[in-house]
């Protein structure tokens, strides 16, 4: 019996009619097809016209977006921590008494008429844990902090005029730098502090011997590598005979590199909590208990770090003023202090500051202002490319904008401004590829510290 073939077969005729018929139809709607074809194209570039529209439309929002919220400003000084502390450490001479007699026994916390022996500024950056000390010639030549009708004096006369408040104010006007905390102390805590901490080994570098009745000093020290005591340092940091205050200025030095040596030798830096309870009656500081115990963890850190020592540059003048004696002076170079205050109290790099790209702008009613600040700026090493006036004249407190997204060389650049402005405020905007890393915009803060210095002894701009 014959099977019917399923569906999927068909004969060859019908299949060779279909292909004919089929022909037949696709000849008829031909020009439908083309419509089609133009239908489908003109969707396509519709799809593009909106995707080049919505592309526009989104750029268009992202710039007035920008223009119509404007950067979010914050603190400069909170939101990059780690601007350095300095710290004034003052030696004092015992004061003398009716016949002219010092007085080795004297309450440092209440000392008056005391002359500084010895002066160093200690500059801390607690973030980096770099340190660094400028020693202060006790004969520098300055004009003393309310004592301006008095003409020129000897720095180290300062504090026997007024205390530790004087010659804070004296050095902050002298160094044009902030003073946060001061440390007084006389021979007998120094020669404490180095009992405690067993003896500092050093090299002492000739004989040296000098008696002096009227301070009940005696230095008897012979040369060679010895580990001094207490009594013994403070013979070798007193030590003066030979030359100028120039010379113990450097063995001075030479004895806080040794005496950091010791500081971080094994077992020596756990001893420091209990040095502070030993020394408390020989030492006097406007740190609270809280602070002292906060740097001496931060000292605990920087076993490994160079230290770094400066002197005070200048030369030694005899110098008389109207209505004085002629007096031997320490006299600074201006330029040169300036240089050294950067490096040793500000960090400041020239080299890494010179791939930093600056403008700056006016933001105040107050003629020459970027431009003054722009050549402070340039003095660091800074790449300036553009000075000019903001587009307003109503900023307050300057402004730091930072494109660079670079914590380093915002940290450099916050350092130059914070020097002279702490209530700088900061906001960070896209980078730009043709502008600069940083727009620093000047307000009224930078206009007042430009009216009211006087120019002076330190590194102003």
């Amino acid at each position: 019996m014959a099977t019917w073939p399923g569906a999927r077969y068909r004969p060859r005729r019908d299949r060779a009619r279909d292909s004919l018929e089929t022909g037949w139809r696709s000849r008829r709607g031909g020009r439908n097809g083309r419509r089609r074809v133009v239908l489908r194209a003109a969707a396509i570039a519709g799809i593009a016209v909106a995707a080049l529209l919505l592309t526009g439309g989104v750029a268009m929002w992202v710039v007035l977006n920008g223009l119509t919220n404007p950067v979010h400003y914050d603190s400069l000084a909170e939101e990059i921590p780690g601007t350095r502390v300095n710290i004034l450490v003052l030696g004092l001479d015992a004061p003398l008494d009716a016949r002219l007699r010092a007085r080795p026994e004297f309450d440092i916390h209440t000392a008056t008429g005391s002359r500084t022996d010895t002066m160093m500024l200690v500059s801390v950056d607690p973030e980096t844990t770099q340190v660094s000390v400028l020693s202060l010639p006790r004969d520098t030549r300055t004009i003393i902090a309310g004592r301006e009708n008095y003409g020129y004096d000897k720095l180290g006369h300062a504090h026997a005029y007024g205390g530790p408040e004087m010659i804070v104010g004296t050095l902050t006007r002298l160094l044009n730098v902030p003073i946060h905390y001061y440390v007084r102390i006389n021979s007998a805590g120094v020669a404490r502090i180095i009992d405690l901490l067993g003896g500092v080994e050093i090299y002492v570098e000739k004989r040296m011997h000098y008696v002096d009745p009227y301070q009940d000093l005696v230095i008897d020290l012979q040369p060679g590598l010895q580990l001094l005591d207490g009594d013994k340092a403070v013979q070798y940091l007193r030590y003066r005979s030979d030359g100028s205050d120039i010379d113990r200025i450097e063995r001075q030095q030479k004895f806080i590199r040794a005496f950091k040596e010791q500081l971080f030798q094994l077992g020596t830096i756990s001893k420091l909590p209990s040095i502070l309870d030993e020394v408390v009656d020989c030492v006097d500081t406007n740190m609270t208990a809280g602070e002292m115990l906060k740097y001496a963890r931060l000292a605990a850190k920087l076993d490994g770090v160079d230290l770094e020592t400066g002197t005070l540059p200048g030369e030694i003048a005899t110098i008389t003023d109207p209505g004085q004696d002629p007096r031997s002076y320490w006299v600074i170079d201006q330029d040169e202090c300036a240089r050294v205050i950067d490096l040793l109290i500000w960090g400041v790099d020239p080299e890494a500051n010179a791939s930093i790209t600056v403008e700056v702008r006016n933001g105040t009613t107050m003629p020459g202002l970027a431009a003054t600040f722009a050549g402070e700026l340039e003095r660091q090493g800074y790449d300036v490319i553009g000075i000019g006036d903001a587009d307003t004249t109503d900023f307050v407190k300057t402004r730091i904008i930072d494109r660079s997204r670079d914590r380093d060389k915002l940290r450099c650049v916050s350092r130059a401004v914070l020097r002279y402005l702490p209530d700088a405020q900061l906001g960070r905007a896209r980078p730009d590829e043709d502008g600069a890393d940083f727009t620093i915009i000047l307000g009224v803060d930078y206009a007042s510290f430009v009216a009211t210095s006087d120019g002076g002894q330190g590194s102003l701009p």
